[in-house]
């Protein structure tokens, strides 16, 4: 685990100097205990940036896919995916998606970090889309807080389809942790789940300053509209 820290400050200091990202409201990653952070999604990268810049280990659920890959570059791939906190995951949308949630609330359980995009893939067309249930699930079940989080301009760095990085700014903005305390009686409830996540929208397009869609988005569409 040291071992992981060290190099993932490395990374984060090599993230900073080569990009120069505009970080804002860092203070509000709690200093200890579980907490989630609910980001909009624009890149593929969204998730690597947050994971090397919150001061804090968090944790993302990734295809498992990613991790045991064959031959040089599979090494290094799976290394670099061990050493951001990414969680293998076979995610089928189906028992794959529940396994994600159940091993994210196993980490949020023991007082980690815990990372998840809400709109579930990358925006098709910069727009916010409506939020999948998870992150609010996960704050209702644990009673973990959840820090959203606005990303601007990140998919200029990596655009759809692409592997190499372009070097360009880009912003990352921390609102304050929104807490499940007024549901509670009601964490069960489907509506609560609801208009949690419909909260934490709201909270991460004021960050992002997207314009809200009222649909949710539709999975490989980022790519095809390039």
């Amino acid at each position: 685990m040291a071992g992981r820290e060290i190099t993932r400050k490395i990374l984060s200091g090599l993230a900073v100097a080569y990009f120069r990202p505009r970080i804002t409201g860092m203070a509000h990653i709690p200093k200890s205990g579980p907490f989630v952070v609910a980001a909009n999604h624009l890149s593929f990268s969204d998730h690597i940036f947050l994971s090397v810049f919150v001061p804090r280990p968090v944790y993302f659920v990734g295809k498992a896919e990613r991790l045991g890959r064959k031959g040089l570059r599979g090494r290094v791939s799976s290394w670099f995916f061990e050493q951001v906190g990414m969680i293998p995951v076979r995610r089928d949308g189906g028992r794959g998606g529940v396994a994600a949630l159940e091993t994210s609330r196993e980490l949020l359980d023991q007082g980690a970090g815990v990372g998840i995009h809400p709109e579930g893939t990358r925006s098709p067309d910069g727009r916010l889309y409506r939020g999948q249930t998870g992150a609010a699930w996960l704050s209702l079940t644990t009673g973990a807080p959840v820090v959203p989080c606005g990303l601007v301009d990140t998919d200029r760095v990596q655009r759809p389809g692409r592997l190499l990085l372009k070097r360009t700014s880009f912003e990352v903005h921390f609102g304050e942790p929104l807490t499940p305390h007024e549901y509670a009686g009601r964490e069960k409830q489907s509506f609560s789940r609801r208009q949690y996540t419909d909260r934490i929208m709201r909270e991460i397009g004021a960050l992002s300053g997207q314009e809200l869609a009222p649909e949710f988005a539709v999975k490989g569409a980022a790519l095809a509209a390039k």
